[in-house]
């Protein structure tokens, strides 16, 4: 239950429209855009975001379902969410469809593999780890 509230959490905080929510303290304002401005700042934490959501959807899933179905659902919740996100971003900001949507799509997506991946391989390590131990014990 604890993961599933994880999980919920991380994901409202990708998809709430932190840029419209900021502009309400002018100062406020200008520091995020400061901060988070530079392109290397903005895909960094779209990586960080989508990386660490699809880790912790790998890791919601795993044991539910064969690995391979489990990291296919992972990743397309993980697109469903970056294409969500865009979509509440433009809206918000009254803005076009325009390539740099796509290349965020696109950070998202390499983020979100690589956050399963690590959480897949953790976890693999941890069951090996566990089998070993209840050998030994045996």
């Amino acid at each position: 239950m604890k993961r599933n509230l994880l999980l919920a959490f991380w994901i409202f905080g990708i998809l709430f429209p932190m840029g419209w929510f900021i502009r309400v303290s002018p100062l406020g304002y200008r520091l995020f855009n400061q901060l988070f401005s530079p392109q290397w700042m903005h895909i960094f934490m779209h990586g960080l975001l989508f990386g660490v959501l699809g880790a912790l959807l790998m890791h919601s899933l795993y044991g539910k379902m064969e690995v391979r179905k489990g990291a296919v659902v992972a990743l397309a919740l993980v697109l469903g969410v970056a294409v969500l996100q865009e979509g509440i971003q433009l809206i918000s900001e009254r803005l076009p469809i325009h390539a740099d949507n796509f290349f965020d799509i696109g950070v998202d997506m390499s983020g979100g593999i690589v956050g399963a991946a690590l959480a897949l391989g953790v976890r693999k390590l941890f069951d090996r780890r566990a089998r070993q131990l209840v050998t030994i014990a045996e």
